[in-house]
């Protein structure tokens, strides 16, 4: 029986579905905000320009979309690209406020880890941004010894590469870098990277991250799930062999980027069930669900 069941709904939101012309709607960060869950979407223009727009819903599955985007200004270091294109938003609420992480490609020079804080999901402020080439990032939603830590995936120069972690005093200078040493798969062969904000249990931080291989035809998107060390989370504690998603239903095989479930975000409903969202085929949001414990289970089981 699978660890995760698709929501029949899926998929839960479509650019069709959205207040404005859009061409695709994905890669959500997740948080629980004001007693709902909020959505910060990843939202491609008719003229393929990103922009993020918040949405909100009471039971997870029905959301209202926010019509005019997030305002959030463009850092120094973003001035001085050609083109600077931010994508895929991850959402820690630490510190009585919120963290996004996200991936920044800037013209000439490649992919960069930004952070920015916001207290409402309108206005953002800018942190901290790496140097190139880097991608994925993910906070944790507390401190590891005074410490913030985050995930993140250099990449290399053919497109691979793999999870680490790094840590900072400040969010601004960030060092000790550490591999994240997840077994080699046959469905992460090409690459993996953090997807969901590391939830804490009794047995490690529960991380759900996606992995490539590389078929006849496609690269393909897969979900896996592991744990990680509590006082270093670049110890793996368990990492099972299985995916837990693949590309498999029309709505993520067809579409922008086929064969692709990629998350940015989970969290849990007041009656337990651990809500996964994840954009399928790189055009539109889904929805897939289990339990904290399901997971950690499987975890332990499979490792």
């Amino acid at each position: 029986m699978p660890v995760l069941k698709r929501h029949p709904n899926n998929p839960i939101l479509t650019p069709q579905q959205l207040p404005f012309d859009a061409y695709t709607v994905f890669n959500a960060g997740v948080v629980r905000y004001k007693g709902k869950i909020l959505l910060l979407l990843r939202i491609e223009t008719t003229e393929r320009k990103t922009v993020f727009h918040v949405a909100t819903s009471s039971d997870g599955v029905h959301f209202q979309v926010e019509k005019e985007p997030i305002h959030y200004p463009l850092s120094d270091l973003e001035k001085l690209g050609n083109r600077a294109h931010r994508f895929d938003m991850r959402i820690t609420p630490l510190d009585g406020t919120y963290y996004v992480c996200h991936a920044v490609w800037l013209d000439p020079w490649g992919s960069c880890i930004a952070i920015a804080r916001t207290d409402d999901f309108v206005n953002f402020q800018p942190v901290s941004m790496s140097v190139p080439s880097n991608r994925n990032a993910v906070l944790f939603p507390e401190k590891i010894h005074g410490k913030y830590v985050r995930l993140e995936r250099p990449q290399n120069i053919d497109g691979s590469g793999w999870i680490w972690t790094s840590e900072s005093h400040d969010l601004i200078h960030w060092g000790n870098p550490r591999p994240v040493k997840i077994p080699a798969n046959d469905w992460a062969t090409k690459k993996n990277g953090s997807g969901c904000i590391p939830i804490r249990t009794p047995h490690g931080w529960l991380e759900i991250y996606h992995a490539t291989c590389m078929t006849a035809s496609t690269e393909n998107y897969q979900l896996g799930a592991c744990l990680l060390d509590l006082d270093d989370p670049s110890k793996v504690v368990a990492a099972p062999r299985k995916f837990i998603l693949a590309a498999e239903e029309i709505y993520e095989c067809v579409g922008q980027v086929p064969n692709v479930v990629f998350t940015g975000g989970a969290c849990e409903t007041d009656d337990g069930k651990l809500n996964i969202y994840y954009g399928g085929a790189d055009t539109r949001i889904c929805l897939a669900q289990t339990t904290v414990q399901d997971l950690v289970d499987f975890c332990l089981t499979n490792k």
